[in-house]
């Protein structure tokens, strides 16, 4: 799956009401498909169209660079936004804001969007 893919997925999703629950797991896959040895460069070189949610935006931004990072490779340009005018927690739990501050990647940070590292991991 490509970052476009996955944007017109999660689009989709959105548009059907899907959980975030079921959202994430897309965003995992993805992950899993750019780890699993798959091209970075053509996986996320293309601008993808918007989600239509500026929070799941900033969100797939803040995910390839953080990969570009893991990867050691450019980040694209296309992932360089403003921050959310207000931070999102990708948590219906309001007990587990705290451990989303300290784990969240730097480069979803940056843009407001706070979410456990392990959220963003298939086990």
């Amino acid at each position: 799956m490509d970052v476009r893919d996955l944007v017109e997925t999660l689009r989709d999703g959105l548009a059907n009401e899907a959980s975030v629950g079921t959202l994430l797991r897309l965003i995992r896959q993805f992950i899993m498909d750019v780890d699993a040895g798959g091209d970075f460069e053509s996986l996320t070189a293309t601008d993808p169209v918007s989600t239509g949610d500026e929070r799941w935006d900033a969100l797939v931004a803040g995910v390839v660079e953080d990969l570009a990072y893991r990867h050691g490779t450019f980040v694209p340009e296309w992932t360089v936004r403003e921050p959310l005018d207000s931070w999102w927690f990708v948590t219906s739990v309001p007990k587990l804001e705290p451990t989303a501050l300290v784990e969240t990647p730097r480069a979803l940070a940056n843009r407001g969007v706070f979410i456990r590292r392990a959220a963003m991991v298939n086990v």
